[in-house]
């Protein structure tokens, strides 16, 4: 029996994966140390923030495990350290592995949110059993802002959506969540049992996706 290596690759690239932040772009990315608040590590912002519109904006993340809750937050100014204190997009959960695009995202009323002021986004999931992944991006406002690339946000067919449960953050869930709260903790979670399920249907779905010749 043989395993042709390109598919041996491409789970096992999926399989080591948390998730990526594609669009706005990243600060950075250090596979072994998303799990550091508020940024995955990647603490200080970077000169060159994505140009990202006051209204309608989008977000695009790629996936590596096959079930997580995902909350989108922000901070404002030029440096908001750990003060991520407003919600963009309460907790979902996500289903399905690769690309996950969501749109539609307009700041709060009464932030006065103009051309040119400075932020950075922060979307926290219950990726990991010790507790949340962090990854942040800086941007600037403009009414003018380009979307994103054709191809840049998109989802994959098998990735959806559903509705949460619970009023716990990602970083805090021990299962299916939303968030009331606009205040992100800094602790870690205890193991995830949602996650724990799934990391067995990463494992299936990879040996499914594995090329075997007789």
């Amino acid at each position: 029996m043989k395993i042709t290596l390109s598919a041996l690759a491409a789970f096992a690239s999926v399989a080591t994966a948390h998730f990526n932040m594609n669009y706005p772009a990243a600060r950075g990315f250090d596979e072994d140390k998303l799990v550091q608040f508020p940024c995955g590590s990647f603490d200080t912002p970077v000169s060159n923030r994505t140009v990202w519109p006051i209204s309608n904006g989008s977000i695009a993340l790629l996936m590596g495990h096959i079930d997580a809750n995902v909350e989108v937050l922000i901070g404002f100014g030029n440096d908001p350290g750990s003060a991520f204190n407003t919600v963009l997009r309460p907790t979902c959960t996500e289903q399905g592995l690769g690309n996950f695009c969501m749109t539609g995202f307009s700041i709060p009323e009464g932030l006065n949110i103009t051309d040119g002021t400075n932020a950075t986004i922060q979307v926290v999931t219950n990726g990991d059993p010790d507790g949340g992944l962090y990854n942040c991006a800086d941007i600037i406002f403009s009414t003018s802002a380009p979307a994103p690339a054709d191809g840049v946000c998109k989802n994959e067919t098998s990735t959806k959506t559903v509705a949460a449960t619970s009023a716990k953050q990602p970083n805090e869930t021990t299962g299916t969540t939303t968030s009331s709260s606009s205040t992100p903790s800094t602790s870690k979670s205890a193991a995830v049992a949602a996650l724990n399920a799934g990391f067995g249907g990463l494992v299936m779905a990879g040996a499914a996706a594995l090329a075997i010749v007789l």
